[in-house]
């Protein structure tokens, strides 16, 4: 029962027995009845005044809180002209102000963090109380492929190798995540506290451009120093050999050919020798791009046309397929070229014989994917196969692949190298600057 409701009940009572008595009163004294009477009426009167004052500010209070119940801090009372109840109407009004601005504060943190977040060049996954997915940020859809936060609810609904590596990340523990053999992301895993209640979230940062550049500065040191070494010494050695010929050759000996001819043989291999290792240094003295506007259609035909002797002899059929009549792109010239060589060359080795290449061009955007049937590349080689020096060839030396990446990358390209589900295996470049 209400607090109301008690005191009227309590006032009704009370008078009601006054009025009672009073009739006793009226057969011996009706003078005092009167009386009686008229303090009863007074007594009425004033319970009713002091109710509509007692309990106005108790309306007023029992507003507040529905107001604060509804996070609405913009209701403030007036002073009822009662000391204790103002005091409490000040107190009342001076704390719905602090609310009011903390959680104005709250919200401007909370906006500036929503902006900082999406602003952010990692990637930000948040998830909600219940370890859903709530939140991506923009980079983060952008490295998961995705479109938007609502395209997936959980860690398990993301593309392979997101979902096992994220769903496995230990709590303040990071992990390196390799996605076709190039890019490679740091993904951290930590938690705040929300309201009390703990809310997990990822970072993922990109790690591809400091990778390489580190990489690149290792092995750029590795080849010098050989190229340094071998060049020295084949120096010498052809040195004394130029000597030891032309002193051989004037002496007359019946058999001082078959020395002339070890010689110029060992001469021959050491000079072999120091194209091999010229080739590794070129990989760090690749010119900078002379860029031109370049027919892509016209390049690939070109390209094409050199390995047409390799085609026939291992029964491999090439579809070339333009839906725009002509795609230019701003890329070095020679560079291109011997980009798309090396791409199918490999494709021609790993079909081996008997076969397909299908090359797409597209406009939009500008891009060029040249797939084959052949051997498909293994989980395990997936992610080294832009490694310096890889190869799964008993006679390579790991040097094409590199050698692609590191001028596609001088050029802004996206690419990527995979085999996919129907079996075809794929090179896909996005073409990056100004096309037509």
């Amino acid at each position: 029962m209400k607090l109301k409701t008690k005191y009227i009940l309590y006032i009704s009572v009370l008078h009601a027995i006054l009025l009672a008595l009073t009739i006793v009163i009226y057969n011996y004294n009706k003078t005092f009845f009167l009386v009686c009477e008229a303090i009863i009426f007074m007594s009425f009167a004033l319970s009713i005044y002091y109710y509509k004052a007692f309990f106005k500010s108790f309306n007023l209070f029992n507003a507040g809180i529905d107001s604060i119940a509804d996070k609405d801090f913009s209701i403030k009372f007036l002073p009822v002209g009662q000391p204790e109840f103002d005091r409490l109407i000040d107190v009342y009004n001076r704390m719905i102000d602090q609310l009011r601005l903390e959680r104005t504060k709250a919200n401007e943190k909370h906006f500036f963090l929503e902006k900082l977040i999406e602003a952010s060049p990692a990637g930000v996954i948040i998830l909600d109380m219940d370890n859903n997915i709530r939140t991506i940020n923009r980079a983060g859809l952008q490295i998961l492929g995705l479109k938007n936060s609502e395209d997936v609810n959980t860690l398990r609904g993301l593309a392979d190798p997101w979902d096992t590596e994220l769903s496995g990340l230990k709590e303040n523990n990071t992990s390196v995540v390799q996605i076709n053999g190039i890019n490679q992301y740091k993904c951290f895993r930590s938690y705040f506290l929300d309201r009390g209640v703990k809310r997990i979230f990822y970072f993922i940062e990109g790690l591809t451009k400091e990778l390489l550049h580190a990489e690149r500065q290792a092995y750029e040191k590795v080849i010098r120093m050989i190229s340094h070494e071998v060049n020295n010494s084949v120096g010498s050695a052809n040195s004394i050999m130029d000597s030891s010929i032309h002193y051989l050759k004037s002496v007359d000996h019946s058999r001082m050919e078959h020395y002339i001819d070890a010689l110029e043989v060992a001469k021959e291999r050491i000079s072999n020798l120091n194209k091999f290792t010229k080739r590794f240094a070129d990989i760090v003295h690749i010119p900078p791009p002379e860029i031109t506007q370049c027919d892509l259609k016209e390049i690939v035909q070109h390209v094409l046309l050199g390995f047409l002797g390799e085609f026939r002899q291992k029964s491999i059929r090439v579809n070339a397929s333009c839906k725009p009549s002509d795609v230019y792109v701003s890329f070095d010239f020679q560079q291109l070229e011997l980009v798309l060589a090396n791409i199918i060359k490999n494709a021609i080795q790993a079909i081996g014989s008997i076969g397909k290449i299908n090359i797409i061009i597209e406009k939009f955007p500008v891009s060029i994917i040249i797939e084959n049937d052949g051997e498909a590349i293994p989980g395990d080689v997936q992610r080294k196969l832009f490694e310096p020096f890889f190869t799964t060839k008993k006679t390579g030396q790991g040097i094409g692949l590199t050698l692609i990446r590191e001028i596609l990358i001088n050029h802004e390209c996206e690419f990527s190298l995979k085999t996919r589900e129907d079996g075809m295996t794929e090179f896909s470049i996005v073409f990056a600057g100004k096309t037509r």
